[in-house]
């Protein structure tokens, strides 16, 4: 049953008041005074207040600063006979949900109740929510030991405790870039609000603007209907700009004239439209490079990087990583409904002696392979990839010379480049960009061979 607290010292309005709401299922209690109506407020917790402007022992509004520190905040509505346009606002800056005038009708005070209630359980919900995605978003939710992985906590959650317009993550493929944005984006304000992401290097370049801004009906030829785009849905919350150095030099321009006057105007539009959003940016890529060779422009750069964070790969924090692969046995156990109970003496340090060029992506790949496949009672250096120890090495190599022997050198040269270039996109998940950085080669070196080999 949801408690009212009346405070008013005319007897009738109480008594009126009382009787009407209790039979509309409320609790209700009463004070005549803002002492006595503290002393209500310390010993229950109400889900509204009825506050009455002017009482014996001072103004109804001195109570709001009372209310504002209590832990369960009611709602407030205010009443006077006396009240003036002035008396509302101050009455609504303090924290007042409404504001309603003497005399009126219990109708009308009904209604003001109900919407005020409404607004509090759906306010209940929203902190639940908040709660929630905290949980499975947050900070918390991150397996991170490592004093790296600490400091990077300490910056996410300042972020979110004040609030920042534009960050730049950096880091290798697969250290957790996208998990970082989570976190920023659900510790923080926003976390109401929609985190929408989107990779910059998996949508053409012609195409990618009219994911960002939308369009019109009609702006080109197959425009059949309206679109909003990305950074239209992303408003008051989160957008999350996966590769940002893959996007076109053209597009840059505008996405940093957006940042700065925070409006967009659709494909094909003729009105501004204005938005509210914290936009996060990531890359795996050297970006001081890409500026220098005219790919990534300056200015963009310094816009993005008001927060910067680089997340070092999984080899240069060891203990984090049978903390992850731990964690990711419990998961996949789970999902699997399998039992694993551990690793042994052996697999742990093979895991922790390994390079991982694939990063906190490759240790979970693995670890989710081996619980689909394996039954062991605890997973050992047998089941681990061969690569990770080296184990097959010398006698695979000693094999692909004696190949070599056989095809023909150039032939042997190519097969090899080809198998390298296929492991390449495996540990890449496909990304070409990625790809070419493991190769140490341009994108489009990588592009041109791709299509030689066929794949």
């Amino acid at each position: 049953m949801e408690k009212i607290l009346i405070v008013d010292d005319e007897e009738i309005i109480t008594e009126s008041l009382t009787g009407f709401l209790s039979g509309k299922g409320y609790y209700i209690e009463s004070a005549e005074t803002i002492a006595k109506a503290k002393e209500a407020i310390d010993r229950d917790i109400f889900d509204l207040i009825l506050l009455d402007l002017k009482l014996p022992d001072g103004q109804g509004i001195e109570l709001l600063d009372f209310i504002s520190k209590s832990k369960e905040k009611p709602i407030v509505i205010m009443m006077t006979a006396y009240g003036t346009i002035s008396d509302a606002v101050s009455a609504i800056k303090k924290g007042a949900y409404d504001f309603i005038q003497k005399p009126f009708r219990t109708k009308d005070i009904e209604v003001i109740i109900k919407l005020a209630m409404d607004a509090k359980r759906l306010n209940r919900e929203i902190r639940e929510l908040q709660r929630l995605n905290a949980e499975k978003y947050g900070i918390k939710s991150i397996i991170g030991r490592s004093e790296k992985m600490q400091d990077i906590f300490k910056i996410v959650r300042k972020i979110a405790d004040k609030g920042v317009n534009s960050v730049l993550i950096r880091g290798e493929s697969g250290v957790g870039k996208e998990v970082i944005a989570k976190a920023i984006h659900y510790e923080g304000r926003r976390s109401i609000y929609p985190f929408v992401a989107i990779n910059c290097s998996s949508i053409p370049a012609n195409l990618l603007e009219s994911e960002l801004y939308g369009y019109e009906k009609g702006a080109f030829t197959d425009a059949k209907e309206k679109k909003v785009g990305l950074l239209e849905k992303a408003n008051r919350g989160t957008l999350f700009l996966d590769e940002i150095g893959d996007m076109s030099y053209e597009l840059q321009s505008k996405l940093l004239r957006t940042l700065e006057e925070r409006s967009i105007r659709r494909l094909g539009g003729t009105t501004d439209i204005n938005i509210d959003i914290q936009v996060i940016a990531a890359t795996n890529q050297d970006l001081e490079r890409l500026i220098e060779e005219n790919r990534f422009r300056k200015d963009l750069y310094y816009r993005l990087k008001v927060i910067e964070i680089n997340i070092p790969p999984l080899r240069e924090r060891k203990e984090d990583i049978m903390a992850l692969a731990k964690y990711f046995l419990v998961s996949f156990n789970s999902q699997f409904n399998k039992n694993i109970k551990g690793f042994t003496e052996e697999a742990e340090k093979i895991l922790e002696n390994y390079y991982f060029p694939g990063n906190v992506r490759e240790l979970r790949n693995i670890i989710e392979k081996i619980c689909l496949l394996e039954d062991a009672e605890y997973i050992g250096a047998e089941q681990l990839p061969s690569e990770l120890s080296g184990k097959n090495q010398q006698n695979d190599s000693k094999f692909e010379i004696s190949k070599a022997f056989s095809i023909g050198l150039e032939q042997f040269i190519e097969g090899l480049e080809k198998q390298i270039i296929i492991e390449a996109l495996r540990r890449s998940d496909n990304n070409k960009t990625e790809a070419a950085r493991l190769l140490s080669m341009d994108r489009s070196t990588l592009r041109y061979k791709m299509k030689h080999y066929n794949l």
